[in-house]
C-alpha cells in the first residue's frame, strides 16, 4: 500500500528539536506491520501564531530549507525500507521559486501552497481569498521542475485558480501531475476540508490521483466506528464513479502523533496503522472490488502515476 499523505518529515523535525526518537521508533513498529510500502511524507507549515503555539518551547524562526534538510536527511535512517516522495504543506516560509528551486535539488517532489489559512500564494479552507500572483509563480516553477501540485487544503477559489494555471500550463505542453493527496467527497461529508463533485471533475482532465482518507472527522460525522469504515468506502465508490479507478488512492493522515506526541487533540481515525492495509483490503472485498481494482488504488495508481517517475 502507498499511503499520499503521512506528516512523517515533521514528526522527525520535531523529535530532532526535542532530540528523542522514541516515538520515531514506537512508528518504525507500526509502519514495519501496517503493510505500507511507499509514503508521500509531508512537513507542513502553519501561520507563525500556529507554529508558536505548537512548537512551545522549541520555536525558532522558521528556515524551510534546513528544516527539510534535517527532516529529510534523517527519513532514510529511520525508514529505509519506504519508497518516499518528500511534501510541503503550507508554503508559507518558501520565500519564492529560487527557493522552491533549492528544494527540489534537497528531494523536494509534491507541495501543498497551503494549509487551513491564508498565505502569500493563495488561500485555505479558512480564508476568502483566490490566487496570488506571487502563488500562480511559485506553481509555474514547481510545473517546471516536475514537483506535483497538491489541491488539498485549497479553499475554493484558489482551487479553480490553481486548475486555471494547471490547464495553462498543460497547453504550453509541460508535463502536469496533479494530486489531492488528503481529501474526501463533499456530497459524502459536508467538511469544507472535503471536494466537492465540481471539483473533482475539474481535475478529471488531469487524470489525478484522488487520496481518500480515513482521518475520521473527514469521512463523517459519526462516531461510530464499523459506520466510518462503510462510510469510507462509498467515498472510494463515488471518486471512482465520477473519475475511474485509475485516479482513486488512499491516504491515512494519521494524526494519533498530535495526542500521542505533541499533546494535542485526539481525532477518530477510522483504521489502526498497525493493519491498515489489511483492514481496507477486507473492506473492499467485502464491497465487491475485484483483486485488480483493489491493487490498483491501494498501490498501482499511486506507484504508476507519483512514484515511478520519482524512483526511476
Amino acid at each position: 500500500m502507498i499511503d499520499l499523505h503521512y506528516d512523517l518529515l515533521s514528526i522527525l523535525y520535531y523529535s530532532y528539536l526535542k532530540d528523542d526518537f522514541s516515538y520515531v521508533e514506537e512508528l518504525q513498529k507500526r509502519i514495519m506491520d501496517s503493510g505500507v510500502t511507499g509514503v508521500v511524507a509531508n512537513l507542513y507549515f502553519m501561520n507563525e501564531e500556529e507554529m508558536k503555539e505548537e512548537m512551545g518551547d522549541f520555536y525558532q524562526d522558521i528556515d524551510v530549507v534546513d528544516i527539510f534538510r534535517i527532516s529529510t536527511s534523517l527519513f532514510p535512517k529511520y525508514f529505509p525500507d519506504l519508497d518516499v516522495i518528500y511534501s510541503i504543506e503550507g508554503c508559507d516560509y518558501i520565500t519564492g521559486p529560487d527557493e522552491l528551486e533549492e528544494l527540489y535539488q534537497l528531494g523536494l517532489r509534491n507541495i501543498l501552497l497551503v494549509w487551513n489559512n491564508p498565505n502569500r500564494y493563495g488561500s485555505g479552507n479558512r480564508g476568502n481569498g483566490g490566487l496570488t500572483e506571487e502563488g500562480k509563480q511559485l506553481l509555474n516553477k514547481a510545473i517546471d521542475l516536475g514537483i506535483s501540485i497538491d489541491l488539498s487544503h485549497m479553499n475554493r477559489q484558489t482551487f479553480y485558480d490553481t486548475v486555471e494555471v494547471l490547464k495553462s500550463a498543460r497547453n504550453r505542453g509541460m508535463e502536469v501531475v496533479v494530486i489531492a493527496s488528503h481529501s474526501n467527497c463533499y456530497s459524502l461529508c459536508s467538511h469544507p476540508r472535503n471536494l466537492d463533485d465540481n471539483q473533482i471533475l475539474a481535475l478529471k482532465e488531469f487524470s489525478p490521483i484522488i487520496g481518500l482518507v480515513s482521518y475520521g472527522p473527514f469521512v463523517s460525522s459519526s462516531e461510530d466506528l464499523e459506520e466510518l469504515k462503510e462510510q469510507y468506502v462509498r467515498h472510494i465508490k463515488h471518486v471512482k464513479d465520477l473519475l475511474g479507478i485509475d485516479c482513486v488512492g488512499v491516504s491515512t493522515d494519521d494524526m494519533k502523533f498530535d495526542p500521542e506526541f505533541l499533546g494535542g487533540r485526539d481525532d477518530i481515525q477510522v483504521f489502526s496503522y498497525r493493519s491498515v492495509r489489511k483492514e481496507i483490503e477486507d473492506l473492499l472485498k467485502k464491497s465487491y472490488f475485484s483483486d485488480t481494482e483493489i491493487r490498483q488504488l491501494l498501490y498501482q495508481n499511486s506507484y504508476d502515476k507519483l512514484f515511478r517517475r520519482v524512483l526511476k
